[in-house]
């Protein structure tokens, strides 16, 4: 009897050997795989860093623009002044818009079935504080070319 019991505990013993050496290199290759996925999501993540810092770059410039083209029209002292600067204006509004359908796609792209904005969350949310300060410039910019109501 005690050699069938030695038997059949070595069996135990060495199942439950291979159980756990087999359930180590599944968790190693497990561990292996989700490495390489961190290491491609960083190389695509600084890959994709200067594509949104020509973004930010572009569209700090048309901020600028704008907040130029509004400084000149709240300086034109005649109606005169503010018609010959109004083309000017509009085409600073547009490009305006433009620019802010080109950072609203990228941020709002995986809402919309596309390949989502690249980068880390902190990049995002800059890009979205920078296109909510341009729409309130450009409402300003509008409700300053509105005349103000006359006086009763």
């Amino acid at each position: 009897m005690s050699h069938l019991r030695q038997t059949v505990l070595t069996i135990a013993l060495a199942t439950a050997a291979i159980g756990a050496w087999a359930q180590s290199n599944a968790q190693v290759d497990a561990q292996h795989k989700q490495h390489q996925a961190n290491v491609l999501a960083t190389e695509q993540a600084s890959a994709a860093a200067p594509a949104n810092a020509g973004k930010m770059a572009a569209m700090d410039s048309k901020m600028k623009a704008m907040d130029e083209m509004h400084q000149k029209m709240m300086a034109a002292k005649t109606p005169e002044e503010k018609k010959a600067l109004m083309a000017e204006h509009m085409k600073t509004m547009r490009e305006g818009m433009k620019t802010m359908g080109m950072m609203g796609g990228a941020g709002m792209a995986d809402m919309q079935g596309n390949k989502p904005m690249s980068g880390d969350m902190g990049e995002h949310h800059q890009m979205m504080e920078k296109r909510m300060s341009m729409m309130e410039s450009m409402m300003q910019m509008m409700m300053d070319r509105i005349p103000p109501p006359a006086a009763k």
